[in-house]
């Protein structure tokens, strides 16, 4: 089964982000040091073939600091190719099967129904249950039809909303602050497509991550996945 990595997944793992930085920021102020030193150098009377040697030298210093940023910020981009969101949902096979949760945005709730099982290609459905959380009073309705969701399969949400924008953000774990692991905007009219695989069971907390008006911030939720 293929899995949908994302950003959030750290990409190429934390040791080697941090070695990218540190080699980035010693370069920087490397470069920071030369550029001080040589506006204060410029201040030396120079004349004649010195003069000219001296501006040529400091032209190409300034152009191959700007190539070596553009070929930086080309190399992020590049790296970070596989983990954007439509070359991620591209990478799941058509015939790959999916669990698909139907979330309903409101002011100010979250609603989530279990579509069951599906291919990626078609809308074939196997078993539905459904959970609805009202997060203004942390009403859980049918929780004997709760959604049972579990590690290692991929999620297909389909969201849609039925006033304003949302933005459904899933943390990293069942704290109100915490890192996000995805987050889809939910726009009104359509359905708002975003594909998942989470690693490891445990409950992760469901907030809104876009102003949508007074009790924006207490339109929380959560989700449990289980082991199996």
């Amino acid at each position: 089964m293929t899995e949908v990595n994302l950003p959030a997944h750290l990409g190429y793992g934390v040791p080697w982000l941090i070695e990218t930085l540190t080699v980035a920021i010693i370069i920087t102020t490397g470069f920071i040091i030369y550029i001080a030193l040589s506006t204060r150098s410029n201040k030396i009377i120079l004349s004649g073939f010195d003069k000219a040697k001296y501006r040529l030298y400091k032209y190409h210093a300034e152009r191959y600091w700007a190539i070596f940023i553009a070929g930086l910020l080309i190399w992020f981009w590049y790296l970070g190719i596989p983990w954007m969101p439509s070359t991620a949902f591209n990478n799941i096979p058509e015939d790959q099967t999916v669990h698909v949760l139907k979330i309903t945005a409101g002011q100010w709730f979250w609603k989530i129904e279990d579509g069951g099982y599906t291919n990626k290609s078609d809308n074939r459905l196997v078993g539905q249950s459904q959970i609805q959380t009202n997060n203004t009073s942390n009403l859980v309705l049918n929780k004997d039809k709760e959604v049972y969701v579990k590690a290692g399969e991929t999620v297909k949400f389909v969201a849609k909303s039925e006033d304003v924008n949302h933005g459904f953000g899933i943390l990293s774990s069942s704290k109100s602050m915490d890192s996000i692991l995805m987050q889809m905007q939910v726009v009104p009219g359509y359905e708002n497509i975003f594909y998942y695989t989470f690693d490891r069971p445990g409950t992760y907390t469901i907030r809104c991550l876009e102003y949508c008006g007074w009790l924006h911030p207490y339109m929380v939720s959560e989700i449990t996945i289980h082991a199996t």
